[in-house]
């Protein structure tokens, strides 16, 4: 576990990171659609522990939960603009084999999901951007 510390350190920085540079947009119109209601997924194998999120709810701010939360996370239905549309998560995998993925849902329709991360050390990150 001492090993892992520090590489999750990095995992959590590098997931967050996305979080402040993206808020620097030159383009602050929102998209012609304007806001979603969204709800977000994270989902990994079944020898995983999600430990982190960090999502958008619509608020000023992103929102960050931390925990043993199993292999699946969701995150209640929230209203957010189509720019700010972000969730971000680390967990532990039990082997080199497991994996960890995000998805946006938009009015109960899968709108987007990224490629898998894959080994013990579990981050990904993902927009509608």
């Amino acid at each position: 576990m001492k090993k892992l510390k520090p590489l999750l350190i990095i995992a959590l920085l590098a997931t967050i990171a996305p979080f402040f540079f993206g808020s620097c947009s030159s383009d602050d119109n929102p998209a012609p659609d304007g806001k979603n209601k969204v709800t977000y997924r994270i989902v990994g194998s079944s020898d995983v522990n999600i430990t982190t999120v960090v999502f958008y709810d619509g608020s000023s701010s992103p929102v960050t939960r931390s925990g043993d939360f199993g292999a699946t996370w969701e995150s209640d239905e929230v209203t957010v603009e189509s720019s700010r549309t972000i969730i971000s998560a680390n967990g532990i995998g039990a082997t080199d084999a497991s994996t960890l993925k995000a998805e946006i849902w938009i009015d109960g329709k899968l709108a987007k999901e990224n490629t898998v991360s894959i080994g013990k050390v579990l981050s990904t990150t993902l927009s509608l951007n």
